[in-house]
């Protein structure tokens, strides 16, 4: 016991010993604040710059994708009875109508059905009634050139209105 009190002594004596580890570094730094001293010049005075004022707000946004096949909304609106929020949601609802394509027909007269691929390369069969889109799109009408989709939209207010949408059959 009594070694070990002794050990540990010495070594915190040693650590409170004077040792200069730092006396070349202080040296050479003593040296380089002798040197002349080199002028820099200011930083220069830019002439001013008019201000923008953005005026771009109703123009398309050039790093969205253009919508080249989705035709715009109609701006008459129908008042509308809210969607059922709490039913689940289709697979294809997961995806905004602008990054769906319709690539193909399938079936006859009586039953047709369209075949929309979404974004992720899958492709689903979608029949009249079926759900489509994130503003709960219900297909109306299809035939072998388009799509025709219902849309419910809020005015955040309480109030639904539906807009139709087509997507047309890629060539």
């Amino acid at each position: 016991m009594k070694y070990s009190v002794s050990i540990i002594g010495i070594v915190l004596m040693t650590g409170c010993s004077e040792r200069n580890e730092f006396a070349e570094m202080d040296a050479k730094l003593a040296e380089a604040s002798l040197v002349q001293k080199v002028k820099v010049d200011s930083l220069p005075i830019f002439p001013k710059q008019d201000d923008y004022l953005y005026q771009s707000y109703g123009k398309r946004n050039p790093f969205a994708a253009a919508i080249s096949d989705v035709e715009a909304p109609v701006d008459e609106k129908t008042e509308v009875d809210a969607p059922d929020l709490s039913r689940s949601k289709e697979p294809l609802e997961l995806f905004g109508l602008p990054s769906l394509k319709v690539v193909g027909s399938l079936g006859d007269t009586a039953q047709l059905w369209a075949l929309v691929q979404d974004p992720t390369g899958f492709v689903t069969k979608v029949k009249v009634g079926d759900k489509v889109g994130k503003n709960f799109g219900e297909v109306v009408q299809v035939s072998k050139s388009e799509l025709v989709i219902i849309e419910k939209i809020s005015n955040g207010k309480g109030i639904w209105f539906s807009q139709s949408r087509t997507i047309l059959t890629e060539q």
